[in-house]
């Protein structure tokens, strides 16, 4: 808390006050808000699946680009799908802790230019301020629409990642790493009782399956995602059996309501 000469007290906004007042002026109706499941996953026409954009922000360690983006997401809700804040404002919604404005500054333009070469935000500056505007979510680079205005698959991600957190003084989004992150964003495109078999991560969602692993221990761990482990007869198995993993995310992210038609990923049902 900073403190004037007459030893007058300061209040600051914290990092949470941000969040929630970003959340709050995005205007946004229900409980979260849309992200296309070509950012986690891309189907081909002819059936191929390779991954998303999401894979090398995770491949790079790139926990912050991440929140970057979901929270430009959260906050660009109406064409032109832009949104401009001073640099010291973004840093400090991540809780960067950044005091000094050139420091946040090339921070925060260091994390937008990532994301602008994995093609999903373009940059402007009006009066010393970065405008960005959103790409659609498979890199592409093709100007942002609403997937629900255009048909396009897409998941919800729900305001709880910033509004709550697992007690009084964190939020979700500010202790969740990064392969948690990434799982809860691929249990959320998937339904519930999903299956994801650690070995095709790096295929479907160009994930390795040591980061799904982490993530989802760590899910598991802090009580966001439940399993249901089953056995099935295996004549060939060393040990006669084989497990079986189905997986469902808990309060405050789930369960979703809505049970995983498959044990496929990239279901096509649209969650709205």
């Amino acid at each position: 808390m900073a403190t004037a000469t007459q030893d007058t007290e300061i209040p600051e906004a914290t990092p949470s006050d941000t969040v929630d007042h970003i959340v709050t002026v995005s205007r946004r109706t229900g409980k979260g808000f849309p992200l296309r499941r070509t950012f986690l996953q891309i189907r081909e026409d002819n059936g191929d699946i390779r991954p998303g954009p999401l894979a090398p922000l995770v491949a790079a360690g790139d926990r912050r680009g991440l929140l970057l983006l979901l929270l430009l997401l959260t906050k660009a809700s109406a064409p032109p799908w832009d949104a401009g804040l001073p640099a010291a404002v973004w840093a400090r919604a991540l809780g960067l802790n950044l005091p000094q404005s050139k420091t946040a500054t090339s921070t925060v333009s260091k994390i937008w230019l990532r994301l602008e070469r994995y093609g999903l935000v373009t940059r402007d500056h009006r009066r010393r301020m970065a405008i960005v505007t959103l790409r659609r979510e498979d890199g592409t680079g093709v100007s942002y629409t609403a997937p629900g205005e255009t048909g396009d698959s897409h998941l919800k991600v729900p305001f709880a990642l910033w509004q709550s957190g697992p007690d009084d003084d964190h939020r979700w989004y500010q202790v969740l790493t990064l392969p948690e992150l990434a799982v809860l964003l691929v249990a959320r495109s998937l339904g519930d009782g999903f299956r994801l078999p650690l070995e095709k991560g790096p295929d479907w969602y160009g994930i390795s399956a040591d980061t799904l692993a982490r993530g989802i221990d760590r899910l598991g761990g802090r009580g966001l995602l439940t399993t249901d482990k089953t056995y099935k007869k295996a004549p060939l198995s060393p040990v006669g059996y084989t497990a079986e993993h189905r997986y469902t995310l808990a309060a405050p992210f789930g369960p979703i309501g809505k049970q995983s038609s498959s044990s496929r990923p990239a279901a096509r049902t649209r969650v709205r």
